[in-house]
């Protein structure tokens, strides 16, 4: 489950690339083909073939018992369907559809389904990704953060003594004036990254999903100490690797550092990375 433009095609790819294409049957279904998976079958929905739908060229495919199955997108209910009508004690699928969180995603994906029971069956996780920009390492600004500030973003103030923000500027020695930086062109910011939301499913999870107990779902994964994604980006800021601005802008957060956290409850503490 990932918003659009937010790394979803990336990810499929990268899951469907673990899997020896030469050895398993392994097959992709596609709007359009965006990179070569050597090996697999990658099979490009065509709209104007007649009476063509993307749930039928699902059907089709998990039909010719296949081992792994990359749905590049759920557009719709039937589509959704057909993802959970197949033998999945055979077959694994890997479904994509666009959704704010992992559990939007796999609450969506249920609903879409119309049958909670037969969805949740062979859930085994749910996985959402965001893209953040990366700080210029050649400009970035090291500071240190106020106590108020750490206590407002659940970070752990006896470990995290420093964190970065964006610059776009450079002192060259034996001037006075800062010039811009010649790697980041002034930005601030030199490449990409990505974070995670990773559920993995047991059967406790499974049963708490089929009857949409979201609260249970989540306090569940808490106790298995799975971060979210918030979690998971903010130890990518007390790494250095991006700034607090940029999480909060990608995890649409930007009210947190003001209010100090999510209404409803204070978010778990990020701890630093090893």
């Amino acid at each position: 489950s990932v918003p659009a433009g937010q790394g979803g095609t990336t990810t499929v790819y990268t899951l469907t690339k673990m899997h020896d294409a030469y050895t398993q049957n392994v097959q992709t279904i596609e709007n359009e083909i965006e990179d070569k998976l050597e090996g697999a079958r990658q099979n490009a929905f065509d709209p104007t073939q007649e009476a063509a739908t993307f749930a039928t060229l699902v059907r089709s495919t998990l039909r010719r018992d296949p081992d792994i199955v990359s749905v590049l997108d759920v557009p719709d209910e039937q589509t959704a369907k057909e993802c959970v009508l197949g033998d999945l004690e055979r077959t694994r699928v890997y479904a994509t559809l666009k959704a704010g969180d992992a559990i939007k995603g796999v609450r969506s994906f249920i609903r879409a389904t119309g049958d909670a029971a037969l969805a949740t069956e062979h859930l085994q996780g749910a996985i959402s990704s965001r893209t953040i920009r990366k700080l210029c390492p050649n400009c970035r600004l090291a500071y240190q953060p106020t106590p108020d500030m750490l206590r407002k973003l659940s970070l752990p103030a006896d470990k995290v003594k420093q964190l970065f923000k964006k610059s776009g500027q450079v002192q060259p020695k034996n001037k006075n004036e800062p010039e811009t930086c010649p790697q980041c062109q002034g930005s601030g910011y030199f490449g990409v990254d990505a974070i995670f939301e990773v559920f993995l499913f047991d059967a406790e999870h499974r049963e708490l999903a089929k009857n949409d107990d979201v609260a249970g779902l989540k306090a569940a994964f808490r106790k298995k100490g799975y971060p979210t994604m918030q979690q998971a980006a903010l130890r990518k800021a007390v790494d250095g690797i991006t700034s607090i601005e940029e999480i909060l802008r990608v995890t649409g957060d930007g009210d947190k550092a003001k209010s100090g956290g999510k209404p409803g409850g204070k978010p778990r503490p990020a701890q630093p990375s090893p």
